[in-house]
């Protein structure tokens, strides 16, 4: 036997339906099919089916159940193939449920499966993608580079799996921002998945396109992409693949100014993803963000309302990208409604915050935009904390690198590929951390750290945990700053973190410096921001003439025993020093 449908392809189009047929013909087909007496092998085929048509339409926990008994009876009677298939399907279900704990447990029964296949090409490729979406989900983009492509590469017998290891490869590429590589996988993608009838596989793949189209500001082609995706959903009865069509197409048409389309569009997301069992709570937040800007733009005075019940879902659901935009649409509503200016705080921090969130996730085309708006809402061009110097950095990110140059990599070299693609996402999010700062109020942590791997090719940049920004690195030296305010246990973390990859030579100046703050983040050749009211020069040179291993700390600043702890375990011995005015 082949696959753990086969028993049944002589009495039922079930395999088929799956692929490409409404919710409504493969549930009657189940029915039909649950009517009759069965024996034991077309019985563990039944169950699977079951499993598999549950997993589409979202009811996770039964899909688990449901195949986690048909491998078991697959086992039982020998068939050792459809039994790991299937047991591989039940860890998909279970690692698309979560919770995030589950995801390494589920990395680990994959890789005896694998180990295990006996030179079952198919199992270890089902195995190895479905590592893949769980390293994803883990945030490992490396990790999940490198399984999904040691799947691929065997897969070429089995082109329906070869089709969705694209798909999962195109998604990975896309949150790498590696627009270019994730077309070109994707297309085939979608071409694969047409050929063989499987419609929920070609939607996926039109979505990711749409995806990326929306990334690289290209709404006309973004549009044509969700729309094809949201067609093909509807035709299967798949609501998450609807809703999130739905959804990107209100923002596509919001991005078009028809905030009345948009409206119509996330209203009709909204219904979807709430009436799903169970509900999709993501989508119904970011279809209920998307209610509130089209209100925005329309002048209805609910839009408040509905940014903030986005805003409580989000945070229930952990989405930080979500939580982003959200605070980030409520501050320009606030501006909208007579709150703005420089001079006039905003709710919360202002504009600073969404920027900083969003220069988080390394989003430094989004930080662009919110300082664009910053300016835009200014009560005057004077009061305005971002100048056009500043928007213009910020800008720099919006730009992905060279299609051809990604395609070309994607296939003969695709680890530098990753490589080049790890490199710009930590420089873009440094740009963005730098072009948020451009909004927050003046005063900076500043830390030189002095060692002769500074400027040697070492990763120096803050990595996405840091609450830091890079403002220069030459040979020998690296200068890393913090806002005011940020907590002494967050910068202790952050020079930990650098004085294990710089090595025991490390040294390091850290001081307070109230008056300094970042006007603009640097452009494309310059070397570095621009930045009032530092004397970097004098840190520097302290940071320089220290012994290895020491980190001195200036009298002003409040350095607690947490903050001290995660310093000497990095190997750092401290000492205070003078304050810098």
């Amino acid at each position: 036997m082949n696959r753990p449908l086969d028993p049944l392809n002589d009495i039922s189009p079930i395999a088929r339906l799956l692929k490409g047929a409404s919710a409504e013909e493969a549930r009657a087909e189940m029915r039909r099919l649950s009517a009759l007496d069965l024996d034991p092998l077309r019985g563990a085929a039944r169950m699977f089916a079951h499993g598999a048509l549950t997993q589409r339409e979202g009811a996770l926990d039964a899909a688990r159940s449901s195949l986690s008994e048909a491998a078991s009876a697959f086992e039982r009677l020998g068939e050792v193939r459809a039994g790991k298939l299937a047991r591989c399907e039940a860890i998909l279900a279970a690692v698309r449920r979560g919770p995030r704990a589950i995801y390494q447990e589920s990395i680990g029964l994959l890789d005896t499966i694998a180990r295990q296949a006996d030179g079952d090409t198919l199992v270890e490729v089902v195995a190895m993608h479905y590592r893949g979406t769980a390293e994803r989900l883990l945030g490992d983009a490396a990790a999940t580079q490198r399984s999904l492509l040691w799947a691929l590469e065997r897969s070429e017998k089995f082109l329906d799996e070869r089709a969705k290891i694209l798909n999962s490869l195109g998604t990975l590429y896309v949150v790498m921002g590696a627009h270019g590589g994730a077309q070109a996988l994707l297309e085939h993608a979608a071409e694969l998945h047409h050929q063989h009838g499987d419609i929920v596989g070609e939607a996926i793949a039109f979505g990711q396109l749409g995806s990326a189209a929306l990334a690289l500001g290209d709404l006309d082609r973004a549009r044509k992409h969700l729309q094809r995706q949201e067609w093909l959903c509807s035709r299967v009865n798949d609501v998450f693949g609807q809703a999130r069509a739905l959804t990107f197409l209100a923002d596509v048409a919001i991005g078009r100014g028809r905030p009345d389309d948009a409206l119509a569009l996330a209203s009709r997301a909204r219904e979807l993803a709430q009436g799903a069992m169970p509900p999709l709570r993501l989508w119904s937040a970011y279809a209920t963000r998307a209610i509130g800007r089209a209100k925005m733009d329309l002048g209805d005075a609910s839009a408040g309302a509905d940014l903030t019940a986005a805003a409580t879902l989000f945070g229930e659901v952990g989405n930080p990208l979500g939580s982003a935009l959200t605070e980030w649409d409520r501050v320009r509503l606030a501006a909208k409604s007579g709150g703005g200016g420089a001079a006039a705080p905003l709710r919360g921090g202002g504009w600073f915050a969404p920027a900083w969130q969003l220069a988080a996730l390394g989003l430094a085309g989004r930080v662009a935009e919110v300082l664009r708006d910053e300016r835009a809402y200014a009560a005057s061009r004077e009061q305005a904390r971002a100048s056009e110097e500043a928007v213009a950095a910020a800008a720099q990110g919006v730009s992905h690198l060279a299609v051809a140059q990604e395609v070309e990599l994607l296939y003969a070299a695709p680890e530098e590929l990753s490589r080049l693609a790890d490199r710009k996402t930590a420089a873009q999010r440094n740009l963005a951390r730098l072009s948020s700062l451009v909004l927050a109020t003046p005063g900076l942590y500043v830390a030189a750290v002095a060692s002769v791997g500074a400027g040697a090719g070492r990763p120096t940049l803050p990595p996405e945990r840091s609450a830091a920004a890079a403002v220069a690195e030459l040979p020998g030296v690296v200068v890393w700053v913090w806002r005011l305010g940020t907590a002494a246990v967050e910068v202790g973390r952050d020079l930990a973190a650098l004085k294990v990859v710089l090595g025991a030579d490390a040294r390091a100046m850290l001081a307070r410096v109230p008056r300094a703050r970042v006007t603009a983040a640097p452009l494309a050749g310059e070397v570095g921001p621009t930045l009032e009211a530092p004397d970097f020069a004098r840190i520097v040179a302290t940071a320089v003439a220290l012994p290895p291993g020491t980190l001195q700390i200036g009298t002003d600043i409040e350095w607690d025993g947490e903050a001290e702890a995660r310093a000497v375990m990095a190997g750092f011995a401290t000492k205070r020093g003078q304050a810098v005015s």
